[in-house]
């Protein structure tokens, strides 16, 4: 691994964070590229997620990846989002830029592309989304953009009523 006073920082923001995968998957990447840089796991409380985000930014970090709890919070601290990440309402992709902190979802596009990989056709049929967290609401946005007819199922009715008015 190369970290210099030059290295690029990113990393996965999430509350809990320690069962995820993704910095050993991108540390991987950065040591078999000779990448300068570092990824990273960032366990962040609800309650501290937008003053965390901002001291990423401030701290020279280029982006952020973003998982639960925090995908709806993450759409908050944005100064611009991308259209999948403003029809969802939910960001899981943070890049720090010098004018402000950019949001996407890539939630969506890679749902229907692993249909895809597989061999289904998202449009042929109903599709049954359960949840109503940011990943849920890219799902179904991406389902129904494809052409599906959504239903939606959560532990908690009131949210999955009030998701499903919002689609």
């Amino acid at each position: 691994m190369i970290l210099s006073g030059h290295a690029r920082l990113a990393g996965v923001i999430g509350y809990p964070v320690a069962h995820s995968r993704s910095p050993r998957l991108h540390g991987t990447w950065l040591e078999r590229h000779g990448i300068d840089g570092a990824y990273l796991p960032l366990a962040v409380a609800p309650d501290d997620f937008a003053a965390c985000v901002a001291a990423l930014a401030k701290m020279g970090f280029a982006g952020a990846n973003v998982t639960i709890p925090h995908k709806e919070a993450a759409f908050a601290v944005c100064d611009r989002v991308a259209d999948s990440a403003r029809r969802a309402g939910a960001v899981n992709t943070l890049v720090f830029t010098p004018t402000g902190i950019e949001g996407a979802n890539t939630d969506g596009s890679g749902f229907l592309a692993n249909l895809r990989a597989h061999g289904v056709n998202p449009a042929a049929g109903p599709a049954l989304v359960l949840g109503a967290g940011g990943a849920a609401r890219a799902i179904a946005t991406a389902l129904q953009d494809a052409g599906a007819v959504v239903t939606l199922c959560n532990r908690s009715p009131e949210r999955a009523a009030a998701l499903a008015r919002e689609f």
